[in-house]
């Protein structure tokens, strides 16, 4: 078994033809790192500041020239285009976003092999004074050689924070309301194992469906992403086949929780029973994005980062979310001595597990029915073009990126989002409230999370005057807002 999730792994880890370029001028660096996948031509071009000099970015504010990359000979088919947000700093009493450290701008566009591809990126570096400058690249065939994949200082760091992260974020998605019951009862039959060897056995197996069932997805994602697609987690909840299985899964699990529904399959290898177990408690924690795993998900979906950095985020992932199960296989005596003694508490218990199932079961019939009832009409349809037209005005926008199947969305938005006290915070403070759906595969909001660096929903975007933006927790309260909503 260890030796077919090990296969399939390196199997998953493929990896496009990457190089990179360096050229500077006397105020700064531009690092092009370049893929192909034969199909699209993938840049991701770094500038970076040298010593006390700083680079006005792409949105550079009150003044300034903003970093700009200009595609000469040919018509390019862009398939995706975005630069990263900078610092708001004071410049002589002035407001403006600068890289301080370092700017990326990615692109996508449609491979030709007709024609070389040629850009020029034009920024101004500033300290004293301030210089326009001008770096040509063209992307000759040579470029596209395999080469060692280093990173930089930065690249380093925003690497481990991704990893971190998406191990706490696996971590805190076991404490969902439809993960965690599934997963209690089934720690309650773990520690019952007398043979310790097989309930390390047991934990190790779920391990690797687990792992497994995350690489899968990590690859559908990849591809999607190769190929221009804007998709995230829970992207699969955008299928009505998919939702109506869901339902049907939540709700019979509903009846075995409470007895109504008896499955007494007899499996002999326990290992196989628990590898299909990390596999199932996958797909029910599908729904959900946990803290700290939006973040680390939207970093490997939105930028552009090889194969191998792209698997080892989700592998990161899914290693915390199996490890509670797998240390309990582990350490079996001490789940015990933690544990309440066996008895009457148990079937109680389990009968109250049978309530989140259904209530998912029903939500999840919501998602597919309809839409969510916004009695409050100062909500309105999220529109890019309209946004970007109130931001260059100095009006205030915040807008909430939701969809019917995020329970964390659901919550939010019901307690805090369309209460009396935050409606009337917003028409007291005048913003402009935004809601963008993505319950079905919406192109335009997929992009608009891209441009945040996230990949998953809830988001929530402030915009206060002057076009400066923050990103909100994920999760809300009215305290939060009305202290942040300034």
């Amino acid at each position: 078994m260890i030796k077919k999730i090990f296969f399939i792994f390196c199997l998953c880890c493929y990896c496009a033809t990457v190089s990179a370029i360096e050229k500077q001028t006397p105020q700064a660096v531009a690092e092009l790192t370049a893929s192909t996948d034969k199909e699209n031509v993938v840049i991701n071009l770094i500038l970076k500041p040298k010593n006390g000099w700083y680079i006005h970015s792409h949105n550079p504010g009150e003044f300034g020239m903003p970093a700009e990359v200009k595609w000469s000979k040919g018509d390019y088919d862009i398939i995706d285009e975005s630069w990263s947000i900078g610092e708001d700093i004071l410049y002589h009493g002035f407001g403006i976003n600068a890289y301080k450290n370092f700017g990326e701008y990615h692109a996508m566009i449609k491979a030709d092999n007709n024609v070389t591809p040629e850009f020029e990126v034009s920024f101004m570096s500033c300290k004293d004074e301030c210089v326009p400058e001008e770096i040509h690249f063209t992307l000759t065939p040579e470029v596209f050689v395999q080469d060692k994949l280093e990173f930089t200082s930065q690249e380093k760091e925003t690497f481990w924070h991704a990893i971190l992260f998406a191990f706490v974020g696996g971590l805190i998605l076991n404490l969902m309301p439809c993960v965690f019951p599934v997963l209690f009862i089934k720690i309650i039959g773990i520690i019952r194992i007398k043979n310790k060897k097989q309930s390390i056995v047991d934990g190790l197996n779920y391990m690797f469906g687990v792992v497994f069932s995350f690489l899968i997805i990590a690859l559908i994602l990849r591809i999607f992403k190769q190929q221009g697609q804007m998709l995230g987690w829970g992207f699969q909840l955008q299928s009505a086949y998919f939702v109506t299985i869901m339902a049907i899964v939540f709700f019979v699990l509903g009846l075995m929780f409470l007895d109504v529904i008896r499955v007494n399959i007899r499996i002999k290898t326990m290992p196989v029973n628990s590898f299909f177990t990390g596999l199932l408690s996958v797909l029910i924690a599908s729904p959900c994005a946990a803290p700290f795993m939006g973040a680390a998900i939207g970093f490997v979906l939105t930028s552009n980062v090889p194969a191998s950095v792209f698997f080892t985020v989700f592998g990161a992932l899914a290693l915390g979310y199996s490890l509670p199960f797998t240390l309990a296989g582990f350490f079996p005596e001490f789940m015990k001595k933690i544990l309440p003694r066996p008895g009457k508490w148990m079937l109680i218990l389990k009968r109250f597990f049978a309530l989140p199932m259904f209530v998912t079961c029903a939500w999840l019939l919501w998602v597919l029915w309809g839409n969510i009832n916004v009695n409050d009409k100062i909500w309105q349809k999220y529109d890019s073009e309209k946004v970007e037209t109130l931001i260059a005005n100095n009006e205030k926008v915040f807008i909430d990126f939701s969809a019917k199947w995020c329970l964390t969305c659901l919550a939010n938005e019901e307690v805090v989002l369309y209460s009396d006290d935050f409606t009337n915070l917003a028409k007291e403070r005048k913003i402009h409230l935004f809601k963008a759906d993505w319950t079905s595969k919406d192109k335009e909001i997929g992009e608009a999370l891209s441009k945040y660096g996230r990949s998953s929903v809830p988001l929530y975007v402030y915009y206060s005057d002057k076009g400066k933006y923050i990103i909100l927790p994920q999760l809300l309260n009215f305290e939060i807002l009305s202290e942040k909503l300034q």
